[in-house]
């Protein structure tokens, strides 16, 4: 009697078990938006909500069971689906909360975007002091309310977007501050064959090396009109775009995991109101690895970006110029007039 008392506790206990490891599962697979203000269609709100729920719960389950996530075409463009899937194969990501609360934004070409979606980065590196696992995505939506994009923010959106800007120049900031933003994104899930495409075909982009003191200054860049002291400070080096794509794609196959972040940006129009074109200068955090919180197989670097963007063709504004450089020269800290900005490039 005793021994099938004891056989039916252990019984009632892995059931017990299994139960609560079943709750526990589907609590964390379950992610529901919550749309709180921005769309007044009551049919649409419930089909952006649901189609962005069932994709944060189709991450979670995917992270839990290490399966290959895949979104139907009811939940998502052929677009929004190779998007989603280059950021996978870049690093699984997961959403840890049940449920979002957010509002819902009109785009000003066309669909609507929900913001400010926490997700956990598996492959993002992480330790005692710093966890980058941590980060947010941002998913746009067409006007009948299937997921089209999947990007990684800039923080400063907001306040960018608020920054004592005329309203008439409103849906051009806006532009560019989307156009920063997949310009982001594309090197976080490594695709090369957009960056290309933001690019214009005689782009001028300029990596600037600190010069050591006993070099004198060289650069294959000197038909740019650069002032003097930042000739004096960097070695420039020129590459037209077939180089640099060439050069990225090297670093793509060489690192299994890129993560660019911004931040500092600031964004300048051009002095002439007729020239649709702006200078966005910004501090770029690089890192690369291989393996997950890997030191051996890393690279890491932190400088400026500056950006010189061109929206004559408003629907495929392109990259008339780019520049890199250190955020150090001489072991101190750049000052503001040491970045290249938009005066150094227009006359």
């Amino acid at each position: 009697m005793k021994q099938k008392i004891l056989i039916n506790l252990i019984v009632l206990l892995l059931v017990s078990v299994q139960t609560l490891k079943a709750q526990s599962e589907t609590q964390l697979e379950t992610c529901r938006l919550i749309i709180t203000n921005g769309i007044q269609n009551e049919s649409l709100k419930q089909t952006i909500e649901k189609n962005v729920s069932d994709f944060l719960t189709i991450c979670n389950t995917a992270v839990i069971k290490d399966k290959q996530p895949s979104l139907n075409k009811q939940m998502a463009t052929e677009d929004a689906r190779k998007a989603f899937s280059s950021i996978w194969k870049t690093s699984p990501m997961e959403c840890s909360v049940s449920v979002l609360e957010r509002d819902c934004i009109i785009r000003p070409a066309g669909g609507y975007q929900i913001r400010n979606i926490p997700v956990t980065m598996q492959e993002a590196p992480s330790d005692s002091m710093n966890d980058e696992r941590n980060q947010e995505i941002v998913i746009n939506l067409t006007a009948d309310g299937k997921i089209d994009d999947i990007i990684i923010p800039i923080n400063q959106y907001n306040r960018l977007l608020q920054a004592n800007i005329e309203e008439e120049d409103t849906i051009l900031r806006i532009a560019v501050l989307d156009f920063v933003e997949n310009f982001r994104t594309s090197y976080n899930k490594k695709d090369l064959k957009y960056i290309g495409t933001l690019f214009s075909e005689d782009a001028i982009i300029i990596v600037g090396k600190e010069l050591q003191k006993a070099q004198t200054p060289k650069s294959d860049a000197a038909n740019i009109k650069l002032p003097a002291e930042k000739q004096n400070m960097y070695e420039l080096t020129i590459k037209t775009k077939k180089e640099y794509l060439t050069s990225l794609s090297n670093v793509f196959k060489k690192y299994k995991y890129i993560d660019v972040n911004f931040d500092d940006i600031k964004v300048i129009r051009h002095p002439n109101p007729d020239f649709p074109v702006y200078g966005v200068t910004l501090k770029q955090d690089w890192k690369s690895m291989n393996f997950l919180n890997s030191k051996k197989d890393s690279y890491m670097d932190t400088g400026y970006l500056f950006l010189l963007i061109n929206f004559t063709d408003k629907d495929h504004p392109v990259i008339n110029v780019r520049t890199w450089q250190p955020d150090k020269y001489d072991g101190r800290d750049l000052r503001p007039d040491e970045i290249f900005k938009m005066s150094d490039f227009i006359y």
